[in-house]
């Protein structure tokens, strides 16, 4: 992604001739390959990456490939190159890789996790009260929950279970909130605006509010168990999850006793019911990245060319520049 894009532009040169009328000499501007599309697109692939990475990591790890392939051809290209004509620069290479550091990587995924930071906190004022961010952790642990305890054991005991799970919640969020407490100043910015810092909202997420999300979340577990156990499918699963748990059960009347395999089978489907709605949070995260991004592209190229480029980075390497001139002077000179 670069601002400096350059397009075949006709540039019109005049001269008078002795009647007053004008000569006109048309020439073209050198239209830069690597700055024009359909090239120019792999430049995206990265921040596409930071975007889609918290839905799919690995999908998010192989966008970074073209990414990085037309950074290296670039940064090269303007090495080598001054435009049509070959003349290698480091100085200008140097400034093509900054550039792209800063405007196509650094700020750019910056962009991308702060904007996923913003509509995650911007949920906190749905009915909740609960970030998206914190939402996705106390599924998460409902999950890690269910998985650990067998819900037979619970049939008619539905309170028990939301009591243990409430006080699991509310546990890990103290000691995650511990454990930051005695972070040094540069490490809790850094656990702030880190998007891969797990357990980080549940911690400062209001106690009431998430004490009333986790008992709703155990309670929904066994109103849809109960649902499915009678074949019947809940308002909350969809017709998808639904026919899949029909399926399982054929399979798992195969294998498990008659008096296992219903709940065997509900327990899977409310296992993929979990990740669907984990999936559903972080499809929410990834819109605020795809929004930030949108917004922010532009700006940011600005911000590096303009800022960055123009006014620390050429300045500073002028002086270089001219400081290693000098000391080859001085040293011709005594010579």
């Amino acid at each position: 992604m670069n601002v400096l894009d350059k397009y075949i532009t006709p540039v019109v040169e005049s001269s008078c001739n002795g009647d007053n009328s004008f000569k006109k000499d048309n020439k073209q501007v050198y239209r830069d390959p690597l700055r024009s599309w359909p090239l120019k697109g792999m430049a995206y692939s990265n921040e596409l990456g930071a975007v889609v990475s918290g839905i799919s990591p690995k999908v998010g790890t192989a966008l970074w490939v073209p990414a990085l392939m037309y950074f290296g051809a670039d940064i090269y290209d303007k090495y080598k190159n001054e435009d049509t004509e070959y003349n290698p620069s480091a100085k200008r290479g140097l400034k093509e890789a900054v550039f792209q550091a800063m405007a196509s990587v650094v700020l750019p995924t910056a962009a991308v996790h702060a904007g996923q930071k913003t509509i995650s906190v911007l949920n906190k004022f749905t009915k909740t009260g609960l970030s998206t961010q914190a939402k996705e952790e106390v599924l998460n642990h409902s999950l890690e929950y269910m998985q650990s305890n067998s819900l037979h054991s619970f049939v008619g005991k539905v309170g028990e279970y939301q009591e243990g799970f409430k006080n699991s919640i509310l546990t890990m969020a103290q000691e995650s909130k511990d454990d930051f407490k005695v972070l040094k100043p540069a490490k809790k910015a850094w656990d702030v605006i880190n998007p891969f810092k797990k357990r980080d909202a549940i911690a400062f997420s209001n106690k009431k509010k998430l004490a009333d999300y986790s008992s709703k979340q155990a309670e929904k577990i066994f109103e849809m168990r109960e649902l499915l156990m009678q074949n019947e499918r809940p308002k909350n699963l969809s017709k998808k999850l639904f026919k899949k748990f029909q399926t399982v059960q054929g399979e798992y009347k195969k294998i498990y006793p008659a008096d296992r395999y219903m709940g065997k089978a509900a327990k899977s489907i409310l296992k993929d019911w979990h990740n669907s709605e984990i999936l559903k949070n972080k499809m929410i995260k990834t819109a605020g990245g795809f929004i930030a991004l949108a917004l922010l592209a532009k700006p940011i190229d600005d911000f590096v060319e303009h800022f960055v480029i123009k006014k620390t980075v050429e300045p500073g390497l002028d002086i270089i520049s001219n400081g290693i001139s000098g000391k080859k002077s001085q040293i011709s000179s005594k010579n």
